[in-house]
């Protein structure tokens, strides 16, 4: 079962292929040599079904014995002289260019609901439709604009393998050729594309954290990559829900908006028409004879923010990080943090201990490990944050000031 809402239109052969040879018909033969040929093809027949069943049944015990061993040898093959595909690298699309002076923010807070019609007809000029091509195929997803000169928001996974970008404004469907990529987080699911365009409608974003389960929201996006524009309405079902998609423990908004392949990378609304998520999974299927419906899942914009400035500004993505390995313990519904490791020339080095307990930080009690997270990541790399420890009987409060883990050279100690 597949959580990510890619769409990728059908491939199959041409319509115009040759049609398949036409069955050449043998000549009848007369009465009593047919019935002496029948009956030798019966005895044929049924001593190659014996042969065949002894050798085929040892066939098939070795091939699923192999494949639940995982011998790779009996789950995959290559034609002799066959090519091998290079991996995709992301260096296959145009580049752009980063900005240092581009920040986004948060709009001011809105002081009045809006009508679902007004909701849609504010946020539809910020919506696009972003179409990533794959050769002969291509995908389709969504995105939200995020300033007046281009840069926009989509998910990783709509731009994923693909060798070209163009984007569609669902306002007036005025398509953009030159589209080119600033950076992406594929762990965050995030990708950040530059249009060459002025005078585009950006969204205006909202803190996410001001939201309350049983909220209503609007998903505007390309469900089934070609229904341009469409909005479907919901609640919020979980502010923090905890679910793995494709190897990545992520921590989204779940909504019973309803969510469609073509949705990626589209715009979750409050009802003030500001942006509070960015579209990006659902979990769909059948289990156990249970259909599972209605479960929507968008990243939280104030989880984005810091990541989406850092990659418009650097290209490049980051992970503000203390730069040590935790054990998260959970008792009656708490989570504790200890400290198990600290890595080698990392901040956090000459002041955390193993075994501290990390309690508070910022002078606020740390209750999840997300809760910690989400401080080191909003406080950003080069930032400094104020941790309390539990260390034996003693609280040791200290000051550690955060390094990027993804471009430092960390080793265990």
């Amino acid at each position: 079962m597949r959580n990510h809402l890619s769409y990728r239109w059908p491939t199959g052969p041409s319509p115009n292929s040759a049609p398949p040879p036409k069955r050449r018909r043998n000549r009848r033969l007369g009465r009593t040599p047919r019935i002496l040929l029948i009956t030798l093809l019966c005895l044929a027949g049924l001593a190659a079904l014996v042969v065949g069943a002894f050798f085929g049944s040892n066939a098939l015990a070795e091939f699923f014995g192999s494949r639940l061993t995982g011998d790779p040898a009996a789950s995959s093959s290559q034609s002799v002289g066959s090519p091998t595909q290079e991996p995709w690298s992301a260096d296959v699309l145009p580049q752009g260019d980063p900005d240092p002076g581009v920040e986004i923010s948060f709009s001011q807070p809105a002081q009045q609901a809006l009508s679902p019609q007004e909701i849609y007809q504010h946020v539809l000029p910020s919506v696009v439709c972003v179409q990533a091509s794959h050769g002969s195929s291509y995908s389709v997803g969504s995105g939200v604009i995020l300033t007046a000169d281009g840069y926009l928001v989509t998910n990783y996974h709509v731009i994923e393998e693909s060798t070209g970008l163009s984007v569609m404004l669902l306002s007036n469907q005025h398509v953009y050729h030159d589209v080119a990529l600033i950076g992406y987080d594929e762990e965050l699911d995030l990708a950040v594309l530059k249009l060459d365009a002025e005078g585009l409608t950006p969204a205006q974003l909202a803190d996410s954290d001001q939201l309350q389960v049983g909220d209503p929201v609007y998903a505007i996006g390309n469900p089934m990559g070609y229904l341009y524009g469409t909005m479907t309405d919901g609640i919020v079902s979980s502010l923090a829900r905890e679910v793995n998609v494709d190897d990545h423990d992520m921590t989204l908004i779940q909504t019973t908006a309803a969510l469609n392949s073509g949705n990626s990378g589209g715009a979750l609304v409050d009802i003030y028409g500001q942006v509070v998520g960015i579209t990006s999974a659902k979990i769909t299927g059948v289990s156990h004879d249970v259909v599972t419906e209605g479960i929507g899942l968008a990243i939280p914009i104030t989880d984005s923010l810091p990541f989406l400035n850092h990659i418009i500004q650097t290209g490049k993505t980051c992970r503000p990080d203390l730069g040590v390995l935790c054990n998260i313990y959970t008792y009656e519904g708490k989570q504790r943090i200890v400290i198990s490791e600290i890595y080698a020339g990392s901040p956090a080095r000459g002041f955390l201990q193993p075994d501290d307990e990390i309690i508070a930080v910022n002078g606020e009690p740390v209750e999840t490990f997300y809760q910690l997270t989400r401080v080191l990541y909003a406080t950003g790399v080069g930032g400094s944050v104020t941790l309390t420890v539990q260390r034996g009987e003693d609280e040791v409060t200290m000051s550690i000031t955060l390094y990027d883990s993804l471009t430092a050279a960390t080793s265990q100690p």
